[in-house]
């Protein structure tokens, strides 16, 4: 479905961003339904399936969001801060509407998604401890890494925002975003379409993590509307980089070695200092020593910028 966004005004004067813990776990969940659909997430998915074994309530959880293409929108509230915390948004999760929760969950056919459909008022404890469990067990070890990468997209949307304007911003969102006449246009080759009404509050920009590949937007929110977009970098998120030589770390210190193992397959900066801990100018001063000595070659790759050690650091290496 194509979707309309109508940005003017006061809808444009509230866009902002935010980091839903909530949401990263249910699209967690979708992953491991559909690893198909989210194969950069494989790595993550080997080690998380396990951990959940024991997680009783999952079932009614996984009723819930594993059909392709449609969560109920109770489950994903829009953040009311940058980034709430996760008990904060599962206090908004149970809070939600009986009516609500019915109606969201009304096209759901399974026999459990039913069974919460006719009963939300007993459903909504179950899945609110199924998010919570689920967010300890597999995402709260990550959690750190994750808002490193999500913080550091954040910083790149703000600098694009001010150095282009909103134009700039959205523009570079994603493929299936366009900016247009003061509206914002989601998935702008798929039909019908359906105008989404922010109603005065504006929109969250979500950078996500598990959404990858796929852009996101709320159809019908009660006020503010969200737009959930892939992070930049998500693809290094998982990567297990080489460790570097002991003696090369010795020679061009710990950070500049760490980055050089990780470049043996092109890295933006941003997925660089995700992954490593540090902040984008510190990574950028970095390659900028390892390019002069020519350890690194840098090339764009469309809008993005890609690093690759080149074979000197590679003879280095070994």
């Amino acid at each position: 479905m194509r979707i309309r966004i109508q940005l003017a005004g006061a809808e444009l004067a509230r866009v902002r961003f935010a980091i839903s813990p909530v949401y990263e776990t249910v699209m967690a969940l979708a992953a491991l339904a559909r690893p198909g659909v989210h194969a950069v997430h494989l790595p993550w998915a080997r080690w998380a399936r396990p951990r959940l074994a024991t997680v009783d309530t999952l079932p009614l959880l996984q009723a819930l969001v594993s059909r392709d293409g449609f969560k109920p929108g109770f489950l994903m509230p829009a953040p009311a801060a940058r980034m709430p915390d996760m008990t904060d948004e599962l206090r908004t999760v149970r809070a939600t509407r009986l009516a609500d929760a019915r109606d969201e969950t009304a096209r759901l056919t399974s026999r459990l998604a039913r069974q919460f459909h006719d009963d939300p008022r007993a459903g909504l404890p179950l899945v609110v401890d199924a998010l919570r469990r689920c967010y300890d067990l597999v995402i709260a070890p990550h959690w750190d890494r994750m808002v490193r990468l999500l913080d550091a997209d954040i910083a790149f949307r703000a600098r694009a925002l001010a150095a282009g304007g909103f134009e700039s911003l959205f523009t570079d969102l994603h493929d299936d975003v366009v900016w247009a006449d003061s509206e914002l246009i989601v998935h702008p080759r798929q039909s019908p379409s359906a105008t989404v009404n922010v109603r005065g509050h504006g929109l969250v920009l979500c950078p996500s993590v598990f959404c990858w590949p796929r852009v996101t937007a709320s159809t019908n929110p009660p006020t503010v509307g969200t737009l959930r977009y892939p992070a930049r970098g998500v693809a290094t998120l998982w990567e297990a980089a080489e460790p570097a030589p002991e003696a090369l770390a010795n020679l061009i210190g710990r950070t500049r070695a760490a980055i050089l193992a990780r470049l043996g397959t092109p890295q933006t900066t941003g997925g660089l200092a995700a992954g490593l801990g540090v902040t984008a100018g510190a990574v950028s001063q970095h390659l900028a020593v390892l390019k002069d000595a020519g350890l690194v070659a840098t090339h764009r790759d469309g809008r993005t910028t890609l690093h690759l050690r080149t074979d000197r650091a590679q003879a280095l290496m070994a």
